[in-house]
């Protein structure tokens, strides 16, 4: 898997987000940061989340841009944020957000990844609890074979 797919300066253990639209701007805040977007992404991640979710259970949710916006990403990239407070997302809470720049699918495996991550109660543990930004970047770029 793509080690610089996700780097320790997108990790970020303890962002603040007051509603869905705030919590998935940061995400494209970040990318922007990055470098892996270009502005308008950040909108096209809002546009997207407003035509479908991005919550997908656990208290997990996955930002991206629309298949359009794809052109606006420079380099794939993803980052992981987990709020103080969890964001109450439609009829879900939410505790943490993956946000996703990605040209093609290449970010498939790590969500694929966190998706058992989740899944576990001790690594979906450390995801909730771990103050080591270097632990969750681990976590996240393990590929069980």
């Amino acid at each position: 898997m793509s080690s610089n797919l996700i780097q320790i300066a997108g990790v970020h253990l303890d962002a603040t987000a007051s509603s869905s639209e705030e919590a998935v701007r940061l995400c494209g805040e970040k990318l922007l940061e990055l470098g892996a977007i270009d502005q308008n992404y950040v909108d096209a991640m809002w546009e997207r989340e407003q035509a479908f979710s991005s919550a997908i259970g656990f208290g997990l949710a996955i930002p991206h841009g629309t298949d359009e916006a794809r052109e606006l990403v420079k380099f794939d990239q993803l980052v992981f944020l987990r709020f103080a407070e969890p964001i109450s997302w439609g009829d879900e809470e939410v505790h943490m957000c993956v946000g996703i720049a990605a040209q093609g699918d290449s970010h498939m495996d790590i969500l694929g990844n966190l998706a058992d991550l989740i899944q576990d109660p001790e690594s979906e543990k450390t995801l909730r609890e771990s103050k080591d930004a270097s632990e969750i970047l681990d976590l996240l770029l393990t590929n069980e074979d």
